[in-house]
């Protein structure tokens, strides 16, 4: 329990000091993943993103690395408003895969997709295998905007993932809705687009490697 309160005070702290963008706590562009689930110990990853229309910014650059089982930690910069950005995520519950228990998961970033609002959120996260080949993940949950922590707004998204290899996914940041599709090539890189509040094309490529031998 110390340890919750002492990363939420940190997150909040350090939402009121530095700047943060990204695509969503959940997408598989920003995350990784077609889960949305934390890097794996040890491991990075780098995404770029290009948004030749976007109306706030229009390239980011991402590095993520997986400092325990149980958080990930990034930074980068956007090139248009030349920013410094950042992002958290903590598990604070594991999901029970074969029960009704969800996965809860802490975070600080930018849920406003191509914009550069500093938010604090909080998303319960539940996932469905249906054979092995088709899964689903559902994620709902709750932002503020950092230092404006009376204002609350809802955070939905839905993710299918076809094969471990695709993923169809649909993101709502409380104002607009995201969608996009994932393309995982080979295990460290992956190429993705989505539609920026369902108008703007951005393309994001993400490459993976680990610090660990295995």
């Amino acid at each position: 329990m110390k340890k919750v309160i002492l990363i939420i005070i940190v997150i909040i702290i350090s939402g009121n000091i530095l700047g943060a963008q990204e695509c969503g706590p959940f997408c598989p562009v920003c995350s990784g993943s077609s889960d949305g689930s934390l890097l794996a110990t040890g491991s990075f990853l780098f995404t770029s993103m290009y948004i030749p229309n976007g109306e706030e910014e229009q390239g980011l650059l991402n590095l993520r690395y997986g400092v325990f089982n149980w958080m990930d930690l990034g930074i980068g910069y956007s090139i248009k408003t030349k920013k410094l950005i950042w992002n958290a995520r903590v598990q604070v519950l594991k999901e029970n895969e074969n029960g009704l228990l969800p996965g809860i998961i802490l975070g600080t970033g930018s849920v406003q997709t191509g914009g550069s609002d500093q938010s604090v959120y909080i998303n319960l996260t539940k996932s469905w295998e249906f054979s092995e080949s088709f899964a689903m993940r559902i994620t709902t949950g709750i932002a503020s905007l950092v230092p404006e922590l009376n204002k609350t707004y809802g955070i939905f998204g839905v993710t299918l993932s076809i094969a471990e290899k695709f993923s169809i996914f649909t993101n709502f940041d409380g104002e607009n809705f995201h969608e996009g599709i994932s393309w995982v090539l080979a295990d460290w890189i992956s190429i993705s687009a989505l539609l920026i509040e369902s108008k703007n094309l951005a393309i994001s490529v993400g490459i993976k490697w680990s610090s660990t031998k295995k």
